[in-house]
C-alpha cells in the first residue's frame, strides 16, 4: 500500500486520527493511542501520546468575578470547602470623557448610623444540593486585607471568633415569586456602620486608605452544608454584591446611604480533600497523574489548579520531512460526569507546560497562553459544544513548530478559562466548574515529502 501511494504521488496528504483512550481500532487512517500500529495506514509509523492530569502550585483567585462559600462532596474531585473574604471599597465610575472617577464617601460631622446590610447576588452558579438550605456565619477579619495583593486560593485569613450574623440560603432565595433574580440581604451590627462613618473624613476619598482603615469580612460555611454558592463581585451595579451603610443626622429627617462595592481586595479560600477520590494520588509533591491510573480519563477543574496535560514527544515517530497543514484536538466529556449538581466547564484555554508541570511564564514572570502565532498574555477561548459535550482545540501552529523543530516544548495544558472583554481567554480560578475527559482525538492533516 505504501509503495503504491508513493508511486502515484510523491507528496501525499494524510489524515491521521490518533485515538488516545480506545480499545477499538480507528476507523480513519491513524494509530492506536497505545502505540499499536494495527490500524490501516499509509505509513507504518507508531505514534504514542501521553495524557495526564496535573496540579498547579498556585491558584490565584483574588479580585475575580466571584467569591465562593460553602461545602460540597464531589464524587470525582472530593470534599471541597470554600470560605469567602472581602473588603468593602469605595465606588468608581466612568466619566463622560471616558476616565475613571471616585464616588467620594462624604459624611458631615456627627453622623448617626442606622444600619449596615450586606447584599449578596448569585448568578445561578451553585455546586451541589440547591434545594437544602446552606447556613453561613459572617465574621470580622482581625486585620484589613492587603489592597494591592492578588490572594491565592490556599491562603486563609484570620477572623474574630464571634459571629456577626448567621444566614441560610438555597437556590430559591435568589428568585422572586415572579421568577426574577433577587438579592439576599443580611443585617450586620450597626456599630460597624458607625465605625465606617467615623472613618469617612480621613479615608472617604482614597480607596487604599479606606481599605487599610476598615477591616473586612469572612463568609464561612457551617459543617452540614451540601453546596457551594458563588457571589458576584466587581464594580457597583444591580448585578453585583454590595455593602450598604444607612445613617442620619440629629434633627434631620433625611436618610442617607452609601453602597460600597466588593471590587477591592477579595478572594476565596478553597480546600480540597481528594483522599477518597480517583485523584487521591495527586498532590503538589506528586503533581502529575497518568490517565492510565485514572481509568483512561483526565480532568480539568476551576479553583483547584487541576488541568489536563498532553505530551507530544512521540510525534517524531511520524518520521521526518513532515509539514502539518491542520491539527485539531477533540475532547469529549465523560457522559456520567455531566449532571446539574456539578456544573461543567464551557470555556477552555491552552498554555504550554513549563518546568514542574506549571504554566509557562515570560521574562517578566507573567503567565503566557498559546495563540495561533505563539505565546501571549491571553489565549484563544475554546468553547464546549453543549449538545455534544465536545470541545475542539486548534493546535496547528504549535505542531508545525514542533515538527519543524523550531521550538522545544514539554507539552500543552488545557485549563478553565474566563473570557475577557476583548474575547480572549485567561485562566479562571474563581469557580468550581469541571470537566472529566475521555477518549480524546488528535486529528492531523499533513504532507510528507
Amino acid at each position: 500500500m505504501k509503495k503504491i501511494l508513493i508511486d502515484l504521488q510523491k507528496v501525499s496528504l494524510l489524515l491521521i486520527t490518533v485515538l488516545f483512550f480506545s480499545c477499538e481500532n480507528p476507523s480513519e487512517i491513524g494509530f492506536d493511542f497505545d502505540g499499536n500500529a494495527d490500524a490501516i495506514s499509509a505509513y507504518s509509523d507508531t505514534l504514542s501520546l501521553d495524557i495526564s492530569t496535573i496540579l498547579a502550585d498556585s491558584t490565584v483567585n483574588g479580585k475575580s468575578n466571584y467569591i465562593l462559600a460553602g461545602m460540597v462532596n464531589d464524587p470525582v474531585f472530593g470534599l471541597i470547602k470554600a470560605s469567602a473574604y472581602f473588603q468593602p471599597s469605595l465606588v468608581t465610575y466612568a466619566t463622560s470623557s471616558g476616565t475613571t472617577a471616585l464616588d467620594t464617601f462624604s459624611v458631615k460631622a456627627n453622623p448617626i448610623a442606622d444600619s449596615l446590610r450586606l447584599r449578596i447576588v448569585n448568578s445561578g452558579l451553585i455546586y451541589g444540593d440547591t434545594i437544602t438550605r446552606s447556613f453561613y456565619n459572617i465574621y470580622r477579619l482581625k486585620s484589613p486585607m492587603n489592597y494591592s495583593k492578588n490572594y491565592n486560593g490556599d491562603e486563609s485569613i484570620d477572623y474574630e471568633g464571634a459571629s456577626l450574623a448567621r444566614f441560610g440560603i438555597n437556590s430559591k432565595s435568589f428568585v422572586s415569586d415572579s421568577n426574577t433574580s433577587i438579592a439576599v440581604f443580611i443585617d450586620l451590627p450597626k456599630s460597624i456602620a458607625q465605625e465606617i462613618l467615623n472613618a469617612a473624613p480621613k479615608t472617604g476619598s482614597d480607596n487604599s486608605k479606606f481599605s487599610s482603615a476598615i477591616k473586612g469580612f469572612a463568609i464561612v460555611p457551617e459543617g452540614t452544608n451540601k453546596a457551594v454558592y458563588s457571589f458576584i463581585t466587581g464594580p457597583l451595579s444591580a448585578a453585583t454584591s454590595t455593602l450598604i451603610a444607612n445613617w442620619h443626622y440629629q434633627g434631620d429627617t433625611t436618610k442617607y446611604n452609601y453602597a460600597f462595592d466588593l471590587n477591592g481586595p477579595r478572594h476565596s479560600y478553597i480546600s480540597f480533600d481528594r483522599s477518597t477520590s480517583v485523584l487521591s494520588q495527586l498532590s503538589k509533591a506528586k503533581n502529575e497523574l497518568s490517565a492510565k491510573l485514572t481509568n483512561n480519563t483526565s480532568f480539568v477543574q476551576g479553583g483547584s489548579g487541576i488541568s489536563t496535560k498532553i505530551n507530544f514527544n512521540n510525534l517524531k515517530n511520524l518520521g521526518s520531512n513532515i509539514r502539518v497543514s491542520k491539527a485539531i484536538l477533540e475532547f469529549s466529556l465523560k457522559a456520567e460526569s455531566v449532571n446539574r449538581l456539578h456544573p461543567k466547564l464551557f470555556n477552555f484555554v491552552l498554555a504550554e507546560v513549563g518546568s514542574r508541570n506549571q504554566q509557562t511564564r515570560n521574562s517578566s514572570n507573567a503567565l503566557t497562553y498559546l495563540t495561533p502565532i505563539g505565546n501571549d498574555l491571553s489565549g484563544v477561548v475554546y468553547s464546549l459544544v453543549d449538545s455534544t459535550n465536545t470541545v475542539n482545540l486548534d493546535i496547528t501552529n504549535y505542531l508545525q513548530k514542533i515538527t519543524n523543530k523550531t521550538v522545544n516544548s514539554n507539552g500543552l495544558m488545557i485549563m478553565p478559562a474566563v473570557v475577557t472583554t476583548s474575547g480572549n481567554g485567561l485562566l479562571a480560578n474563581d469557580n468550581l466548574r469541571r470537566a472529566v475527559f475521555t477518549k480524546p482525538k488528535l486529528k492531523i492533516y499533513y504532507t510528507k515529502y
